[in-house]
């Protein structure tokens, strides 16, 4: 039980990696466990979910991620001397205006779109969100049995008649 339990935490780690690898521009990256074997096109895809609002949503939680790293970049790129000699690199083309560009490459490369160009991406975004909705399941039937056996144990103790004591 042990070893399968790390096994799969190895392979979530490792599907979860290239999900992140896709996010910050490399959706090559992404492993694609459940995707089908037909054909993938693009134009009939808008997202993993297969509710609109689901994917309106997940839509817009990347593209808030995308402005929060943006934000801590431009942070970053405005640190004085710092900004120029150990945090930020420059673009390919030798661009160091690192106030308007930005300061790490990952954070310039962000595709919050990222899940539309490959049909891996997708798959795997649907594994890890069901892995992570059975998760939360399996915590609330936790929290409500536990209750259940408090209440249950409470209301035994209430029956019970307690020895004199003098």
């Amino acid at each position: 039980l042990e070893v399968s339990v790390i096994i799969s935490t190895i392979f979530l780690t490792a599907v979860t990696t290239g999900l992140v690898r896709g996010y910050f521009g490399d959706s090559s990256q992404c492993f694609g466990v459940l995707a089908s074997s037909t054909p993938f096109t693009e134009s009939k895809s808008e997202g993993p979910f297969i509710d609109s609002f689901s994917n309106k949503a997940f839509a817009a939680l990347l593209e808030y991620a995308k402005l929060y790293y943006n934000k801590w970049d431009f942070l970053g790129a405005r640190a004085s001397f710092m900004s120029k000699n150990i945090l930020c690199t420059p673009t390919e083309d030798g661009n160091t205006d690192y106030a308007t560009i930005g300061c790490s490459p990952p954070v310039r490369r962000i595709n919050p779109q990222f899940y539309l160009e490959e049909e891996n991406c997708q798959a795997d975004i649907g594994m890890i969100v069901g892995i992570w909705a059975a998760a939360c399941v399996v915590l609330c039937l936790e929290h409500i049995y536990r209750e259940y056996r408090v209440r249950r144990r409470a209301a035994v103790q209430r029956g019970r008649r307690r020895p004199h004591q003098d």
